[in-house]
């Protein structure tokens, strides 16, 4: 039985909006906006705890998605994200505050791998990039709906209660869909050919063996270290997991560091007002989610040529700030060059979205993922550390090396990469 498309939808997006929520928190309590009068080992602290705790839940539970499937992590998941929000909302001492935080931050990355493979595997693979763009955006939707509550209203017992009211509700929609939610088929059938080996290794170097001595019509021919294209039927040889995994790592890295830097840590740490804090990060997060809805069609053409020229548009707001950096503490000026860069991180964030899931293989690609995405959240705190008491220009100019960094890698890809545009992952 295929996967419910409409309970695939719901549940997966507002996951990740829900996502959106929790990694915003952190900022928010590092800008003051629910504790106050912190101190900047705190206001560090508070930055660091979703960075360092959702490598863990991307790398754990993306090796249990693979051993277990896709739809069985959820359940530990969403434990763990329900009763982190209520300790988050019910805490007004930092130990509590961050407790809850290290819960939530563990579940809801712990749901990324998982849902970016059975998003993958379930959909076709001309709407595969439309569909991973569209619901990953819903991190920035939730981000930016997080920033604006807590732009707009300023007493702390109202925005408590508003955060765990909503919080709850889009937990309860979850549920509810993920009650029709089925498992990959085609984690199914990897699973199935696994144990198959297991018992008879010879037998099982049939094409599909469990299907009573006859091949799957799916599986393609070619063999399992080839892409198979579903509409010509061209094939090309999948490239080495280690040159997929180091390009995916530095765009990563080019990625989520310069989204994270720009969104989150220039405010409390460059600019000495809170409410200007918060109205950057709502500007940032909105820039992000409104890009997310050009980046889908955009990103369901030919991967190689978007992945380029989105670090590439990135690279350039970049330095284009740093060429109006006299001119920032102006924020008419400096907020729609934040929300162009932003903008521009969205186009790369829907790169690496759409390629991970279809440069892995089925049997790794869950714990694949969330080994990848190691490489940016092992870096983001050690730069979020680094930059955290480095001024406004030396700061702009580790931005702009890092978009540099993913400009050089996304051309090095363009010559010698594999184009993933319509292939089948199911090899």
């Amino acid at each position: 039985m295929a996967v419910n498309k409409g309970s695939l939808a719901v549940s997966t997006s507002l996951s990740f909006g829900f996502w959106g929520i929790i990694a915003t928190l952190g900022p928010l309590v590092a800008s003051g906006s629910i504790i106050g009068n912190l101190s900047h080992n705190y206001k560090v602290f508070f930055l660091l705890v979703g960075p360092v705790t959702v490598p863990a839940g991307n790398v754990i539970m993306g090796f249990l998605a693979d051993k277990f499937g896709r739809r069985t992590v959820f359940t530990f998941t969403m434990i763990l994200y329900t009763v982190g929000i209520i300790v988050i909302s019910m805490s007004y001492s930092v130990l509590y505050l961050a407790i809850g935080l290290i819960m939530a931050e563990f579940g809801v990355g712990g749901e990324e791998p998982s849902s970016l493979s059975l998003i993958s595997e379930e959909i076709s693979a001309r709407k595969r990039p439309v569909w991973l763009t569209l619901i990953t955006n819903f991190n920035n939707i939730g981000s930016a709906l997080t920033a604006g509550l807590f732009f707009i209203v300023t007493d702390n017992a109202e925005d408590r209660i508003i955060l765990l009211v909503s919080s709850l509700v889009v937990i309860t929609f979850i549920l509810v869909a993920r009650i029709w939610l089925q498992e990959s088929q085609i984690w199914m059938k990897a699973d199935r050919i696994s144990s198959r080996e297991k018992m008879d290794p010879v037998e099982s170097s049939h094409p599909d063996p469990f299907l009573g001595g006859q091949p799957d019509s799916d599986w393609p021919e070619a063999g399992e270290n080839e892409f198979f294209n579903e509409t010509s039927g061209e094939r090309k040889i999948h490239p080495p997991f280690i040159s997929s995994y180091i390009f995916l790592g530095i765009i990563g890295v080019s990625q989520y560091l310069t989204f994270g830097l720009m969104a989150y840590v220039i405010a409390p740490i460059e600019f000495p007002s809170s409410s200007e804090d918060d109205l950057i990060i709502l500007v940032a997060l909105i820039g992000a989610s409104v890009a997310g809805f050009f980046a889908a069609p955009l990103v369901s053409g030919k991967r190689k040529d978007y992945t380029l020229y989105s670090f590439m548009l990135g690279t350039i707001t970049m330095v284009i700030i740093i060429v109006l950096l006299p001119y920032l503490q102006d924020m008419l000026i400096f907020l729609p060059l934040l929300f162009a860069n932003m903008f521009m991180s969205e186009f790369a964030w829907a790169s690496r979205s759409v390629l991970e899931p279809e440069l892995f293989s089925t049997r790794y690609r869950s714990s694949s993922i969330g080994l990848v995405r190691l490489w940016p959240m092992v870096a983001y705190p050690i730069f979020t550390y680094l930059t955290s008491s480095m001024n406004l220009t030396d700061f702009l100019l580790v931005n702009a090396g890092l978009w540099g960094a993913g400009l050089a890698v996304s051309i090095f890809w363009y010559f010698y990469g594999v184009e993933t545009y319509n292939t089948s992952i199911d090899y």
